[in-house]
């Protein structure tokens, strides 16, 4: 539930709570006993009734009655004779006719010259007849009890309390989860990158779980583009260490076979070294730059014209590996030229590097649906299974000595899998069953870059 609702429910809910505790203080109230003494403007309407009666006898009394049956908003009148019958017909309970016909009980101790008095007030008429005047309250009603004595404060302070109460619990309710944020951001900033908001904000289904969750997430995704900072500076150094050593060495050679036959071939080490350091950095630079910029100049792309000159290049290069390409017209994308290039060329490099001999690359092109399949496949030795997904990260190697002999850096396919996931797509690697390793690239045709 979103938290318009949750506050829009909260008040509505404090709103009928107050209702009901408002009916319920009222017709509390109004069961209270009715003080005969204190009612409303009582001695005036006594003497207008004990006039009408003596001008008029009964009928006069009864025809005022008639006019002053609610003399006031919170009275109401009722005019009994001896037989207990009310003048206007109304029906009275019995046990008011009780109390108005019967005189006060005279209490034990009371003095000697004690005289009861009845409840209600007595009229006489001209013939002897005796009428009683008995004020009540009129029939409750749910806003008639409202104007009636202290139900206002009463009303008033229930109100303000269900508010007080229901807003207390609101504001704790959203204010806690932000106060947390807001502690976890300035962890976050301090440089804790394990800070989380975590239960039990992050559950909640409305826009500040939504929030706890969102943040939660992003920081999960600095803390793994630091550690991979971290991890990438700490391979790149490892990685140019060994070249550098590499070079050292050959020069030390160099020197000391200045003289001899041997120099040319010390100089090509070092030329070869110097090359492979410097495709080491441009691959690190590469993978930078598709990390940090985001994706630009994305165009139709023809698939099967792209294979086809990178299939030729690695022909060139490697004559002695069997290529087969099925190719399929219909495999066209949005995306970077160069960008896709590059990862598509280094997932069939790293195919014909670790082949069996004879070596053979198999490379197929499918379509399904809005998407385009390039599957790279070779007849070497594979990866093992706890390794499949690791192989896309940067300089991550599963057999160090067999990496070393292809002079493999181990960035190429991280900077396939960065390209992929910059065009919205996936790649996945699994071991066939007759053998060798199988990498599948699945682009959308449509642009989607992130």
């Amino acid at each position: 539930m979103s938290l318009y609702w949750k506050i829009f429910l909260s008040f509505s809910i404090a709103m009928i709570l107050t209702l009901v505790g408002a009916v319920f203080v009222s017709f509390r109230l109004a069961e209270q006993a009715f003080d005969q003494d204190r009612a409303e403007n009582r001695s005036v309407f006594i003497e207008e009734a004990a006039a009408a009666l003596d001008s008029d006898g009964e009928e006069g009394l009864t025809n005022w009655l008639s006019r002053n049956r609610r003399p006031t908003q919170r009275t109401l009148l009722w005019i009994i004779d001896n037989n207990g019958r009310e003048l206007l017909g109304q029906p009275i309970p019995p046990p008011m006719v009780r109390a108005i016909t019967q005189p006060e009980i005279r209490p034990p101790d009371s003095p000697s010259n004690y005289r009861p008095r009845r409840i209600a007030p007595r009229l006489i008429a001209p013939d002897g007849s005796e009428y009683y005047l008995v004020f009540t309250r009129p029939p409750r009603t749910l806003f008639g009890v409202l104007s009636w004595p202290n139900t206002q404060v009463a009303v008033l302070s229930l109100a303000a309390a269900v508010a007080a109460v229901t807003a207390l619990l609101l504001a704790r309710y959203i204010a806690s989860p932000i106060v947390q944020l807001q502690r976890a951001a300035r962890s976050l900033a301090a440089g804790k990158l394990g800070t989380r908001v975590g239960q039990p904000f992050d559950r909640r289904h409305d826009e500040v779980g939504t929030l706890a969750r969102d943040f939660d997430k992003m920081a999960e995704q600095i803390q793994q583009l630091v550690v991979a900072k971290e991890t990438l500076l700490r391979d790149v150094s490892h990685e140019l260490r060994s070249p550098l050593a590499r070079i050292r060495v050959a020069l030390a050679l160099a020197e000391r076979d200045a003289s001899s036959t041997a120099l040319p071939a010390q100089l090509q080490r070092i030329e070869n070294e110097t090359e492979r350091l410097d495709q080491l950095v441009g691959q690190v630079l590469t993978l930078t730059r598709l990390r940090t910029q985001a994706p630009h100049d994305h165009k139709p792309i023809d698939l099967n014209e792209m294979l086809s000159e990178i299939i030729d290049n690695a022909k060139y290069e490697n004559a002695t590996t069997e290529i087969a390409f099925s190719p399929n017209k219909h495999a066209t994308v949005m995306g970077n030229l160069e960008e896709l290039r590059s990862a598509i060329e280094n997932t069939v490099r790293n195919a014909l590097a670790y082949t069996n001999d004879p070596g053979k690359v198999e490379i197929v092109l499918e379509t399904s649906g809005n998407a385009v399949t390039i599957r790279v496949a070779d007849n070497g030795p594979g990866v093992p299974e706890k390794d499949l997904t690791k192989i896309f990260e940067p300089f991550y190697r599963t057999d160090q000595s067999r990496d070393h002999q292809h002079n493999g850096e181990g960035i190429g396919l991280a900077i396939t899998s960065s390209v992929v996931d910059r065009h919205a797509g996936s790649v996945t690697a699994r071991n066939r069953s007759t053998g060798g390793l199988e990498i599948s690239i699945r682009l959308p045709r449509t642009s989607a870059a992130s």
